[in-house]
This record gives C-alpha cells, sequence and structure tokens, in this order.
C-alpha cells in the first residue's frame, strides 16, 4: 500500500491576485494541517482580508491553486465547501449587507450563500435565536444590519460563522467594533471552540494582545505578499517584528502571550 496522503483544511500553492495591472496577493503558499490553529498578521491595506475571501469562496484569484479539503472550488461545490467554512469579516459583510435582517444573515450560514435558503427548518430558527441571544444582540433579530452598531454587526456576523459548526473557522479582525466585555467574551469562545471542537482557525489582528496562546503558528504578511511564517515563538520577536514594521518595539512574551510597547513621537499635539 502506499503512503497515505494527509488532506489539508487550506493548500495554497504559488497563488496570485490581480487588479488591472497591479498584484493585490503574489507568490501565496500556504498549507494548514487539520486542527491547526493560525494567527495572520499584517499592517492595513496588506491584502489579508483579500487571501482570506478566496480561501473562504468569496472571491476568485487569477492563477495559482487554492484547495480546501482536498477539493478546488468549482460551480459544483462551492456553496457545500463554504458550508464547512466559518468567514467573519466586517470589511467584507460591510459591503455586501444592507437591509437584510439579522435572523436572515445569520441563517445564510447554513447554505453558504449570501441570502436565506428556502429550506430553513425550525430547528435552524431556534439555533440562529440560540446563538444570537448568547452574543446578546437576540433582542434584534428582525433589525436590518444597516442599523445596527459595529460591535452589534460584528456580533452578527460571529452568530453566521458558527451556526454551520464549521471545520474551519476564519476571523477576520473579529474584535473591532467590540466593547471590552464583548471582546473578552468573543476571545473566550474561540479558545473553547479550539479546546473543545476539532476546528482549523485562522485569526487576524492588529492587536498583540488578542494573540492567544494556541495561536502558535503565524504568517506575517506584507505589500500582498507573505513576508515570514513559522512557529508564532520564533516569528514574534522584536528583531522580526521591528524589521517588519520598520520601527523598533519592545515584546513581553509570557505564557504564549505577548505584551507590545514601542517608543512613538507625535508633533501634531505640540
Amino acid at each position: 500500500m502506499g503512503e497515505r496522503t494527509e488532506i489539508l483544511s487550506v493548500n495554497i500553492k504559488n497563488m496570485y491576485c490581480t487588479a488591472g495591472n497591479r498584484y493585490l496577493l503574489q507568490n501565496i503558499n500556504w498549507e494548514i494541517k487539520k486542527g491547526e490553529h493560525w494567527l495572520l498578521f499584517g499592517m492595513n491595506g496588506c491584502g489579508k482580508t483579500t487571501l482570506l475571501s478566496i480561501v473562504a469562496g468569496f472571491k476568485q484569484h487569477d492563477g495559482g491553486t487554492v484547495e480546501l479539503f482536498g477539493e478546488s472550488y468549482s460551480n459544483s461545490n462551492i456553496l457545500e465547501l463554504r458550508k464547512k467554512i466559518g468567514w467573519i469579516s466586517a470589511s467584507f459583510f460591510d459591503k455586501t449587507y444592507r437591509s437584510e435582517k439579522v435572523l436572515d444573515i445569520v441563517l445564510s450560514g447554513l447554505s453558504g450563500s449570501l441570502g436565506k435558503s428556502f429550506d430553513t427548518s425550525n430547528a435552524d430558527i431556534i439555533k440562529a435565536k440560540h446563538l444570537l441571544k448568547e452574543l446578546h444582540v437576540g433582542h434584534k433579530i428582525e433589525s436590518p444590519f444597516d442599523q445596527l452598531s459595529k460591535g452589534e454587526r460584528q456580533n452578527v456576523l460571529i452568530a453566521r460563522a458558527l451556526i454551520s459548526e464549521p471545520e474551519l473557522l476564519i476571523l477576520d479582525e473579529p474584535g473591532t467594533g467590540l466593547d471590552i466585555f464583548a471582546r473578552e467574551y468573543m476571545l473566550q469562545t474561540v479558545k473553547d471552540l479550539a479546546v473543545n471542537k476539532d476546528m482549523t482557525i485562522i485569526y487576524v489582528t492588529h492587536y498583540p494582545e488578542e494573540i492567544l496562546p494556541m495561536f502558535d503558528k503565524c504568517v506575517l504578511m506584507k505589500n500582498g505578499a507573505f513576508y515570514q511564517m513559522g512557529e508564532t515563538s520564533e516569528i514574534f520577536t522584536e528583531e522580526i517584528i521591528s524589521k517588519f514594521i520598520h520601527h523598533d518595539v519592545n515584546i513581553d512574551a509570557r505564557n504564549g502571550h505577548y505584551y507590545v510597547s514601542m517608543d512613538v513621537e507625535s508633533i501634531l499635539g505640540r
């Protein structure tokens, strides 16, 4: 018998994406094994959301290969693959949803589409309502998406991502817009999912205090390309991060947590 080939949750080879004559992404190579937890870290505009939109099946790439669970996206399997992916991204969905009702948005996570499925069951509705209640937006169930606060919209997207009990959870700056309690609740939820579920997680943040110890794999992204990749403990060092952001930083790493500080001067208040 031949050697068994491991099916990866994500397998990207030589992928690129363009807009006109400009590369949004180039030479992306990324293998994510089932059950791994990855941190994706980069400055604004580096291509993180574009990359994750492609991984989640909501944007096409122009070259290279992208496989999810051993399959490339096609017209015949895209909805089935999307059902396996929980995708949270305010920067994506804020441009997608307007007056859609909260409940319908959450239920759309079951179909892999952006709209509510016609075969929604009573059990699905009960589950959606439960998630919204647990995320403290149960009272907004009939509200249009564009009438919610930023934090409320984020919690609706978290409910949408979790309703299908995904195999891959992609969180694109999930703490954005959340108050201090809501952010801690979200982080604890992510931690519990990582510990108790057989789930692969990709987490994007600008804030080092959101880096949980479970995110032991890290990618630094810059100008549409991967700058460095490896173990988080080896990547998130003063030397590497200082070069990455072109500014000296101080990093205090304790028990898998990272506390970053730097001296920054401003002339605006003078």
